[in-house]
């Protein structure tokens, strides 16, 4: 068993090809913001109505949401980059909450403030469908090029891990879709927001406990 073990060892020391060392997580991070914000602008100049979007920023609750949103998907990439790696402070995970809450609140003004000068109108909650498609499909590939580069250095908190990668790329998606389809948001508006950065972030979940099932 000792000369199995000792020829085991001697061949590793031979053939084992070294293991490149990952980039520090706030690196890869700031790399990933860095190259979905530059995608974004460019789809929002050749595909999006930016110089509107831009006019609406003189209102507060307009502004409020979008840099909610944008403060918040980038706290959550660079929570998710820093909590793959196994023995970091779990505080992390807080971060994005301010910009949640930010997004949350911006919403919630604009809505609250449609409903006292028009009244709560019945809408069908299928009539922002095509802001839920938006979400998901810009959202979803966004969250799994951010799980691809957290996969190496996964850690056994699969679940918080890719739901802040998932969480982040949605957020992100609601930030783009303001500037391809600006809008003041009503109650069925944002709630479809909502569920579909919930919806992103839940089947990132289910996707990623699948992978490392299979591992």
């Amino acid at each position: 068993m000792r000369e199995d073990t000792n020829r085991l060892i001697e061949r590793l020391a031979h053939e084992a090809a070294p293991v490149r060392p990952l980039a520090p997580p706030l690196l890869r991070a700031g790399a990933f913001v860095v190259a979905v914000s530059a995608a974004m602008a460019a789809f929002a100049a050749f595909g999006g109505n930016a110089g509107e979007t831009l006019a609406h920023f003189a209102d507060m609750p307009f502004t409020m949401e979008l840099v909610g949103a944008a403060l918040g998907g980038v706290g959550a990439v660079v929570a998710a980059m820093v909590l793959s790696i196994p023995g970091r402070s779990r505080l992390w995970f807080y971060l994005p909450l301010p910009g949640v809450a930010l997004w949350l609140v911006g919403g919630g003004l604009q809505c609250y403030r449609e409903v006292e000068a028009l009244g709560y109108v019945a809408r069908s909650m299928f009539a922002s469908q095509a802001c839920f498609l938006f979400i998901l499909s810009a959202g979803v590939p966004t969250a799994a090029v951010a799980y691809f580069l957290l996969r190496r250095s996964l850690s056994i908190d699969v679940v918080r891990v890719t739901a802040l990668a998932a969480m982040g790329g949605a957020l992100m998606a609601a930030v783009l879709l303001q500037f391809v389809h600006v809008h003041g948001t009503n109650p069925v508006d944002f709630g479809t927001h909502v569920v579909a950065v919930v919806a992103v972030m839940l089947f990132a979940i289910v996707a990623g406990r699948i992978d490392v099932a299979r591992r």
